[in-house]
């Protein structure tokens, strides 16, 4: 070692005080080397240009500073498995302990990238502190400014680019890729995100996916077995678990509502803790925030209100035909779950009662403010009943249980004319009574008429008796 120092100092000497080129011309298969008594530290190989640094396990020979500051060295333990490389200030470290495959097989790229590593194995670091505090995590791949930088005992996690991960713990089996994505992550675990800012606030959510930019961005424990894709999708969850969302700002206020499932741009985008609702189009079921079990297919296709329940909505207030191979919906009817079974009150009387109508549509929606002046009323004539007509009916027989109206939202009541069946069957059946019963009469008096018409023949017949008997009276008599 002191050869070569004392070499640097010539060097440096005579350049400062003569300057001058230097030329040193190595022979044919020639060698220059630097070394003591024991260690050739440097060596400069004629023949094909190699360049040799000392490289033994366990110590720090052979390693490139800048300055003072370690900058390119592969150390690694005595009784390592060995393979490190490390390149750029201060990364890596000459403080790593184990045997056989701990602090081994890394590698690390980048101003103090991977730093504190002591036992942690087979991970890649490319960007300034990347992986900066990992000790013994193992499996890490993190690329880009400050990714995967407050790991300590992570494992098997991916991250790229800017502060990907940043403030990643102890979790572990986690994609990353995007600037600040999955930046508060402390202890969750199994995710992957995707996108600027994907589950940039989550700590502990596990097995999550968010694809797109800010998809979970500002929840700060997002529950698990979400998924979201689309720009801004579920942005705003927390909580809630096992929900879907694929569009844009799908889902994205909702809070603590799981089992959701929403497909299209802004599809349930203001639910917050309703939960099981699927909403399929574009705008689909945006009008729910609290309610559950609903169903909306169709572009704009919505609820009645905020909070109601166990619903299905077909498309928006523009359909005009509702097409299926069938005609009748098929529904629960056994008698092993019903209770209570009487012959129905209602009938002839209440039908008698409704009033068919006819009319044009002329929604309110299709108005700028709501209110309806006429301009926009539709040229197709259409049957069917006025929602307040018939709830005045079933009201005024106290039947209400009857579900003809649809009062969920009171600023647009809708009918529901198929619970008026068996209502109708049993006035066909009143009819079909009355009908036997005008027939028997009927009969009654085709039966008097055929008595009376046999009475009025008698009578015609002794008519012309009496008269018979009469003529020969006279007869004798004269």
């Amino acid at each position: 070692m002191k050869t070569f120092t004392t070499f640097l100092l010539l060097l440096l000497f005579s350049l400062s005080a003569y300057p001058q080129d230097i030329t040193n011309t190595l022979g044919s298969n020639g060698v220059f080397s630097i070394k003591d008594n024991t260690t050739t530290f440097f060596s400069l190989y004629q023949d094909d240009g190699r360049i040799s640094l000392a490289d033994l396990q366990g110590s720090t020979l052979g390693f490139i500073y800048k300055n003072s500051s370690l900058f390119l060295h592969n150390y690694s333990p005595i009784g390592t498995d060995g393979r490190n490389t490390f390149l750029g200030i201060n990364a890596g470290n000459t403080n790593m302990n184990g045997t056989g495959g701990e602090s081994s097989s890394n590698t690390a790229v980048g101003y103090f990238s991977m730093h504190s590593l002591t036992t942690g194995l087979t991970n890649t670091a490319v960007g300034d502190n990347t992986l900066l505090l990992n000790t013994a995590g193992t499996g890490n791949t993190a690329i880009g400014s400050s990714a995967l930088s407050s790991c300590t005992e992570c494992y098997s996690n991916t991250a790229v680019g800017y502060r990907s991960l940043n403030s990643n713990l102890g979790g572990g089996n986690n994609t990353s890729v995007g600037f600040h994505s999955m930046y508060s992550n402390l202890n969750g675990t199994e995710n992957t995100a995707m996108g600027l800012g994907a589950l940039f606030a989550n700590t502990d959510g596990s097995s999550n996916v968010a694809i797109g930019i800010m998809t979970m961005e500002n929840g700060s424990s997002v529950g698990y077995g979400n998924t979201a894709v689309g720009p801004y999708s579920m942005r705003n969850h927390n909580k809630g678990n096992n929900n879907s969302a694929f569009g844009l700002n799908s889902l994205s206020i909702n809070n603590t509502g799981s089992q959701n499932t929403a497909i299209g741009s802004d599809a349930l985008t203001n639910n917050t803790s309703g939960n099981e609702n699927v909403a399929v189009g574009s705008s689909a079921g945006t009008t729910i925030e609290t309610g559950n079990n609903n169903i909306c297919i169709g572009s704009g296709a919505d609820a009645t209100s905020n909070s109601v329940s166990n619903e299905i909505t077909l498309g928006n207030g523009f359909i005009s035909a509702l097409r299926c191979n069938i005609t009748t919906i098929t529904s629960l009817s056994d008698a092993r779950d019903k209770k209570n079974i009487n012959d129905l009150s209602l009938g002839l009387d209440f039908i008698s009662r409704l009033k068919p109508r006819q009319f044009n549509w002329d929604k309110r929606e299709w108005y700028k403010q709501n209110e309806s002046d006429g301009s926009k009323m539709g040229n197709k004539l259409t049957a069917g009943f006025i929602a307040q007509e018939l709830d005045e009916v079933q009201q005024y027989y106290n039947a209400e249980w009857l579900n003809l109206v649809y009062k969920s939202n009171p600023d647009k009541l809708e009918a529901t004319p198929g619970n008026l069946l068996p209502i109708m069957v049993k006035a066909i059946q009143e009819l079909k009574q009355e009908n036997e019963k005008l027939k028997e009469e009927l009969q009654s008096l085709k039966d008097l008429k055929e008595q009376m018409n046999g009475l009025s023949e008698l009578i015609s017949e002794l008519n012309i008796k009496s008269t018979a008997n009469s003529e020969i009276v006279n007869t004798d008599t004269k």
